[in-house]
């Protein structure tokens, strides 16, 4: 666990490495410590993330031979649910373990946050990249104040070197009629 303070606003955060049992006992034990500490710090911006080694859902689950675990992903939706935590979508890959076999994987990692967190830094988003020598692949939070969303415009800067394009540009551009506020 860090317990920190962002410089340049003061703002305090806290985040909890986890990285979770695969036997379903120690696991319960886990989710009733982490519920306790959650609870017990429901005012902080928390952030908990890592290798929780559960699935949400079957669609978190692919391959051969794996086996989807019910009572495995109820006791962990319980324990988002009754911490009160978001589960943010994943970006980049559905999955964040890839078995040997190359046929099985499984979201076993993710970001999982407290709606305080989501307040102070609502635009909160998890990126699973590319793997490399790890059977898992690296996830990234990423807090960015300044993510207006996706490109208006998006071109290859090759066309500018076109002669005229510039001119083309413009006249089409200018050759629009819009009706509405759009």
């Amino acid at each position: 666990m860090i317990r920190g303070r962002v410089i340049s606003t003061g703002i305090e955060f806290i985040i909890v490495n986890v990285y979770a049992p695969c036997d379903m006992a120690a696991k319960q034990v886990l989710w009733d410590k982490l519920t306790s500490f959650v609870l017990a710090n429901s005012e902080a911006n928390l952030c908990l993330c890592g290798d929780f080694n559960s699935v949400r859902s079957v669609e978190e689950r692919k391959g051969h031979g794996t086996t989807f675990r019910q009572h495995d992903t109820n006791i962990f939706n319980t324990f988002i649910t009754n911490c009160f935590l978001l589960d943010l979508p994943i970006c980049g890959r559905l999955f964040t373990w890839y078995r040997g076999d190359g046929y099985s994987m499984s979201q076993l990692d993710r970001f999982l946050l407290s709606p305080n967190w989501c307040s102070v830094w609502p635009n909160s988003a998890q990126v699973a990249h590319q793997r490399g020598l790890s059977d898992h692949v690296p996830l990234v939070l990423f807090v960015d104040e300044d993510n207006w969303g996706p490109r208006p415009l998006r071109m290859l800067k090759c066309w500018a070197d076109f002669p005229g394009y510039a001119d083309f540009v413009r006249s089409r551009w200018g050759s629009f009629v819009l009706n509405g506020w759009g």
